[in-house]
């Protein structure tokens, strides 16, 4: 559930004009740590006043189907944020043209960041996860392809 909101995030990031749409995760790009890669992972877009609205769809290769929709702001202020492995607070800015920052604090001091590329063909999403949890780091790459 974590990484759904996470990735539900990562594609909420963006400008609406070039990443409204669905997009589907290229597993054999992508590298996930620590989890299973899942069977499908697919984030639509929707643009709304000041943010986008996302939603992440995500099966899993026993079939169970989760779903979850969250909203960015670009605005750099903190928000209140919680799911299941964070209690806490996140912010989303715009780093340039095509990218855009995710920053997730949580009071259990675990942290997220997450930067979210369009590519300049625009037909993929790069989105580049660090975190840390109970003091371990690491890293994940997802490559997400226009549908």
């Amino acid at each position: 559930m974590r990484n759904v909101v996470l990735l539900a995030l990562l594609a909420l990031a963006g400008r609406a004009q070039t990443v409204v749409g669905a997009w589907k995760l290229n597993p054999a790009r992508s590298t996930l740590s620590g989890q299973t890669q899942p069977k499908t992972l697919v984030l639509r877009v929707e643009p709304r006043p000041n943010g986008e609205v996302v939603t992440v769809d995500r099966t899993e290769v026993n079939g169970q189907s989760t779903s979850a929709s969250s909203i960015l702001y670009f605005d750099g202020a903190a928000r209140s944020f919680e799911n299941a492995g964070c209690s806490g607070s996140q912010t989303s800015r715009r780093l340039n043209e095509q990218s855009v920052e995710i920053l997730r604090h949580c009071t259990s001091g675990d942290w997220e960041r997450v930067v979210r590329r369009l590519t300049q063909r625009g037909k993929e999403l790069v989105v580049e996860i660090t975190w840390q949890r109970s003091g371990r780091r690491s890293e994940e790459r997802l490559v997400l392809e226009k549908q």
